[in-house]
């Protein structure tokens, strides 16, 4: 019986592995954009040692770079078909751990949202794994892209004083704190390239208009004390984002509160439905 769990154990591993393989391979033969254009040479430029702002259209968070630096050592489309496979399996691994089951999961991955965020290689899945993780370091993730981050920060800041007062604050904040402070005197270049960046013609946002709907989750969020509806609604206040970003408006409503209203299968059905009416609509 034992020999039998271990033989099924290995042809697992040994399934899963081909199949990343073949995944990662295929994936390195997509069309990409930011990855190649900005995240690739920017972190290649951090193993030359140089700064990762010598590539002009490179505007993140320098530390958002680091978990990006293995996929760095090797040649650009390798470690574009990398990183895409290792997106695809962090997004699914997130799903199983909010319990979403295979259907609800599927609607996911398939949604324009979702494959857009794969295909041109930004760090969204990067970002979400934020949430699942001790606050103080959870926010280093989340701040890379505050257009997700920044309404999860404020439900931290409120939780930690719930918790703890000022000295839980000041222990949850202090790293990301740091990292800002630590980017201002080393890249001063960051803080002036978001400050004078130009009018993106990607730019999706709903702001103003979305706003009520955005301070409406945050409210929920808070007097639920779910982490996840905190970071739905910064999408609705943000006066930035791309079309892609809106997944983690969708990865959040996984959450089981989300079935004291509509089954959460159902629900990533129609917004997948919904998502590619609207992107074919508008082409976004």
């Amino acid at each position: 019986m034992e020999t039998s769990q271990k033989n099924k154990k290995i042809i697992t591993i040994g399934v899963m592995v081909i199949l990343i393989a073949g995944g990662g391979y295929f994936a390195a033969q997509l069309p990409t954009a930011d990855f190649y254009e900005t995240f690739y040479p920017a972190s290649r430029a951090i193993l030359e040692g140089r700064s990762p702002y010598d590539v002009s259209g490179f505007m993140s968070a320098p530390w958002g770079l680091i978990p990006l630096l293995p996929f760095a050592l090797f040649p650009s489309v390798w470690a574009h078909g990398l990183f895409f496979m290792a997106s695809v399996c962090l997004l699914i691994y997130f799903a199983w751990r909010m319990n979403a089951n295979v259907l609800a999961t599927t609607a996911f991955m398939l949604s324009p949202t979702v494959i857009g965020a794969l295909l041109v290689g930004n760090l969204d899945a990067l970002v979400i794994a934020g949430v699942f993780i001790p606050p103080a370091w959870g926010l280093l993730l989340l701040m890379v892209k505050p257009q997700i981050g920044l309404g999860v920060a404020f439900y931290y800041l409120v939780e930690s004083f719930r918790q703890g007062k000022i000295q839980k604050v000041i222990q949850v904040f202090t790293p990301i704190t740091l990292a800002y402070l630590l980017a201002l005197v080393f890249f001063p270049i960051w803080f002036e390239r978001m400050i004078n960046q130009p009018e993106n013609m990607w730019n999706r946002t709903m702001f103003p208009y979305s706003f009520p709907v955005g301070l409406f989750l945050l409210y929920i969020s808070i007097v639920r004390r779910n982490v996840f509806f905190a970071m739905a609604a910064t999408l609705f206040v943000a006066p930035y984002t791309t079309f892609y970003s809106y997944m983690a408006v969708q990865f959040a409503l996984f959450h089981e509160d989300v079935e004291k209203v509509i089954r959460r299968d159902v629900l990533q059905v129609i917004l997948c439905i919904f998502l590619w009416v609207v992107m074919l609509v508008f082409r976004l």
